[in-house]
């Protein structure tokens, strides 16, 4: 249920399948790496990274950003919460948020659920885990060991003062390392899919027909998780109606400005998206260029 940027995620598997450690350095086999997004090497070819210089600190979700569950909360409320957010695990605090007492996965309140058919007795206590902490000066690569090493894909982030910062998924760890990665190698950047080619600067023309999952590790955003397949088909929802072969609409969809290019049939064929600076604000509407 986690919110993410498929297709990087795809990379990200494909990078941590090929890690390993030695004398605190993270070592990617590339080589292999290349080979399953098929670029087959003659050579091995293998490159050692250091992360020395990131610290939990600096990739925390902090504490007001975060979905919490008081333990005594009703079974009526846990799942009114879980409905409503897109995540697989809550923390619990007891009495306020810098005492988190457990972790509860989503997988067993709805176990819990199947295995009884009294909710009135339904305790977060019975069925959460213990929590995992890890102080957030801690090098990214050192906790990442750490959870590894536990099993455990949730941590808990501890301030200096041992009260509670926020928290860190392995996920969002692997993702700062391998943006890392990404920026020494720009092999795996340019490796872009057929359905996509980049033009100039920032701006890339995109067959409209791609799925959105591959275009969110590319375009850096994630589309919302209505019933949308292609990028046609969410941007005929944005727009409200199906464009005529004669227009030329524009979308800004938080910071990527989606021009539609080729129409026929009444169906969306190609788009130029241009990738602008972060912090461009959100606009839910469009307007058409003089046809």
């Amino acid at each position: 249920m986690t919110i993410a940027l498929i297709g990087l995620l795809s990379l990200i598997v494909g990078i941590a399948c090929f890690m390993t450690w030695k004398k605190g350095l993270l070592v990617i086999n590339t080589s292999a790496l290349k080979k399953t997004k098929g670029h087959a090497s003659a050579e091995p070819e293998t490159n050692i990274y250091e992360f020395n210089d990131k610290h939990i600190s600096d990739i925390v979700v902090h504490r007001l950003d975060i979905c919490v569950l008081e333990v005594d909360t009703p079974y009526e409320e846990v799942m009114d919460v879980i409905i409503n957010n897109p995540y697989n695990r809550y923390p619990v605090f007891e009495e306020d948020i810098d005492q988190i007492v457990g972790i509860i996965h989503v997988k067993d309140v709805l176990s819990y659920l199947h295995k009884h058919n009294d909710t009135t007795k339904f305790q977060l206590r019975n069925i959460m885990h213990n929590p995992f902490f890890i102080l957030e000066s801690q090098r990214v690569d050192l906790a990442f060991k750490d959870m590894q090493k536990e099993q455990i894909a949730l941590a808990i982030v501890l301030d200096e003062y041992g009260g509670t910062e926020g928290l860190i998924t392995t996920e969002d760890m692997v993702k700062e390392m391998v943006t890392d990665v990404l920026q020494e190698d720009d092999s795996y950047v340019l490796n872009k899919p057929s359905f996509i080619q980049q033009l100039a600067g920032n701006r890339y023309r995109i067959h409209a027909h791609s799925p959105l999952y591959e275009l969110e590790g590319i375009l850096g955003i994630t589309f919302p998780e209505e019933n949308f397949n292609t990028l046609s088909d969410f941007l005929i929802d944005q727009l409200g109606y199906i464009p005529a072969n004669h227009e030329k609409p524009n979308l800004l969809y938080k910071n990527v400005q989606f021009e539609v290019t080729e129409i026929s049939s009444q169906q969306i064929h190609s788009v130029i998206a241009t990738i602008y600076e972060e912090g461009v604000t959100f606009i839910d509407q469009f307007h058409k260029q003089p046809s």
